[in-house]
């Protein structure tokens, strides 16, 4: 099997051009409005990509030093983190989003007939370890076969939420989504958050983005 080409390029010239063609498209009020997308969190991804860009500069030019080149590898590292971070949060279970906004971003555009796999039927099941400060692991586990995932599918999607005091757990509340095709998703909180009540819900997804049920919500409090 061909291995999947990342939609974010890694050589440090590529990646900003991919970045600034992302922002830029991502920072138009229509698409914004359409996408129902938080201003806030389009502005700090921009301010982010911005810092980025500044320390290129720095490493390109002639009288750059080691400091400057180690300052832009991991500018490059955590944008990158950040960049897949908002696509899977808020881009790439947005119904609103269509293939020609896909196009534009830079992203990859599902393709529907690469395999005849149906729908996940099952569910994972969640374990929450809650062994570490501010930090919320969840491991993925099939009910039946007792491993991360079933044959053909492709990851896991975990929806996760805060729970308002004296309401029963739902879907509504559980607005983050994050995605993996390994085991485990790890969820990071503040300290202002340690205590509250964190609400956790998952289902598979195959290759062609094909989606299972969700299993149970299961609650948890931010250590």
């Amino acid at each position: 099997m061909t291995k999947k080409k990342d939609y974010i390029p890694r050589s440090f010239a590529k990646l900003l051009t991919w970045l600034k063609n992302f922002i830029t498209y991502l920072s138009k009020s229509e698409v914004i409005a359409r996408l129902g997308l938080d201003n806030a969190r389009v502005t700090a991804l921009k301010t982010e990509i911005n810092a980025y860009d500044e320390a290129c500069e720095k490493a390109d030019a002639s009288n750059a030093g080691s400091v400057d080149r180690l300052d832009r590898k991991e500018k490059a590292d955590n944008i990158i983190k950040s960049s897949r971070h908002f696509v899977n949060t808020f881009l790439r279970y947005n119904e609103a989003l269509t293939d020609d906004d896909r196009k534009q971003l830079g992203l990859t555009i599902p393709d529907e007939t690469s395999t005849p796999d149906s729908d996940p039927s099952e569910y994972p099941e969640i374990e929450p370890d809650t062994s570490v400060l501010r930090r919320i692991t969840c491991r993925f586990l099939n009910r039946e076969h007792r491993t991360a995932k079933p044959a053909r599918v492709h990851g896991t999607e975990l929806r996760s939420g805060f729970i308002p005091d004296g309401e029963k757990p739902s879907l509504k509340h559980l607005t983050e989504s994050s995605f993996s095709t390994r085991s485990s998703i790890t969820l990071d909180y503040t300290d202002e958050q340690r205590g509250m009540l964190i609400g956790l819900c998952a289902r598979y997804e195959n290759n062609t983005g094909g989606k299972g049920p969700f299993g149970p919500i299961i609650t948890v409090f931010v250590p």
